[in-house]
């Protein structure tokens, strides 16, 4: 016999939840720094600054109804600008982020992580 929840779930409607999710990652992946946690102010920024220049591209087609390849080739090489000086900028500070702290698995998988202490491990600074 199946469940409500399995049918629900064999439906689809959990595949949305996932989607948002897994975008909402994505968005906090590109935002933040090699923890994950910190929101790095250069990616932010560069990332706004993208988004508004393509704003007010779209917002200068749309005012004179015109566009042809020469708009498109300085609208391409101002976009290349705009996203080059976010990774020149990332590049810089990028020896002043946070590390990423090292997540212990679940340890059914059989698998020795870092941080985990098995007996017959020795490890710095153990006294035994």
């Amino acid at each position: 016999m199946v469940s409500a929840r399995e049918v629900s779930n064999f439906g689809g409607a959990a595949r949305p939840r996932r989607t948002f999710l897994n975008a909402v990652k994505l968005i906090t992946d590109i935002l933040t720094g090699k923890d994950n946690l910190t929101y790095d102010a250069a990616r932010v920024v560069g990332v706004l600054g993208a988004f508004a220049y393509i704003i007010f591209w779209c917002v200068q087609v749309y005012q004179s109804r015109h566009f042809d390849p020469q708009d498109a080739d300085a609208y391409g090489k101002g976009l290349a600008i705009v996203l080059l000086a976010m990774a020149g900028a990332v590049l810089i500070k990028k020896s002043t982020e946070p590390e990423a702290l090292l997540r212990e698995v679940d340890h059914h998988d059989g698998e020795h992580h870092e941080g985990d202490h098995h007996e017959g491990d020795h490890h710095e600074g153990d006294r035994r």
